[in-house]
C-alpha cells in the first residue's frame, strides 16, 4: 500500500466542505459544457453534505457565473467565445443541479473564472469560521477543483481533495494526443497529492470527521 505524503488531522470545528461547479450547465446532459463524468459524483457529494451538515460544517458552494454582457470574461472568452451566454447569471442552467442543491444555512460564492478564491469574499468566509481546512468535491477535476486548491494552499490553507467526488473531462488532441476524462483525473489527482494536500475518498473523510466530533473536547 502506498502511503500517502500527508494526512490531515481532521477536526471538525475546523473545516469546512467546498463544491465547486456542480451546476447544471456542468451535470445535466443537456448542459452547454456537460462532464459526463458528473453523473458518478452526485450521490458521494450529497451523502458528504448531509454529513456535514448534521455536524454543523461549513457548507459552501462555488458557482461558475458571469454578468453576461461581456464587461468580465476577459481571457476566458478567448478560450471560449460563447461564455457569456452559456453561463450568464440568468441562464436556465446555471444553478446547482436539484440533487445537490444548497439549503438555508449554506453558503454560495460565485465567481468570475477558476478558482474560488479569485476576486470573491470565500478566504473571508473560511477565516471568519476559523476554518483551517477544506475539504474539495466537485467538477472538472483538474480546472476549478485544482486551481482552488493550489489557490488554497498559497493562503495556507490544509486542503483534502476527494477521489471519487471530483470528475474530470476528455481533452481533444491539441498536439500532444487525445486524454481521456480518467486520464486527466488521475494526472491531476496525483499532482494535488504530491504537490498540494491530501487525496482520499468521500467514505474515508467521513469517518474521520464522525470519529473526531466524538472525541471529549469536539462539541
Amino acid at each position: 500500500m502506498i502511503k500517502p505524503r500527508v494526512r490531515w488531522p481532521i477536526d471538525p470545528r475546523r473545516t469546512a466542505i467546498v463544491v465547486v461547479d456542480m451546476q447544471g450547465v456542468f451535470c445535466d446532459p443537456l448542459g452547454a459544457l456537460y462532464v459526463p463524468a458528473t453523473a458518478a459524483i452526485v450521490a458521494p457529494i450529497a451523502r458528504l453534505v448531509e454529513a456535514g451538515r448534521r455536524l454543523s460544517l461549513p457548507i459552501i458552494y462555488l458557482r461558475h457565473v458571469v454578468r453576461g454582457d461581456g464587461s468580465d470574461t476577459g481571457r476566458m472568452r478567448d478560450l471560449y467565445p460563447n461564455v457569456d451566454a452559456i453561463l450568464a447569471r440568468d441562464a436556465a442552467d446555471i444553478d446547482v443541479v436539484p440533487a445537490l442543491a444548497p439549503r438555508p444555512g449554506d453558503i454560495v460564492v460565485d465567481k468570475l473564472f477558476y478558482s474560488g478564491f479569485h476576486n470573491t469574499d470565500l478566504d473571508t468566509i473560511l477565516r471568519a469560521r476559523d476554518v483551517d481546512t477544506i475539504v474539495v468535491c466537485g467538477t472538472v477535476t483538474n480546472v476549478c477543483c485544482e486551481t482552488t486548491i493550489r489557490d488554497a494552499v498559497h493562503r495556507e490553507y490544509k486542503v483534502v481533495a476527494l477521489a471519487d467526488a471530483c470528475a474530470a473531462m476528455p481533452y481533444p488532441d491539441l498536439g500532444w494526443g487525445a486524454l481521456s476524462a480518467e486520464e486527466v483525473h488521475r494526472v491531476s489527482l496525483t499532482t494535488i497529492a504530491y504537490e498540494f494536500g491530501e487525496v482520499t475518498s468521500t467514505s474515508d473523510i467521513l469517518a474521520r470527521i464522525a470519529d473526531a466530533d466524538q472525541r471529549p473536547g469536539a462539541a
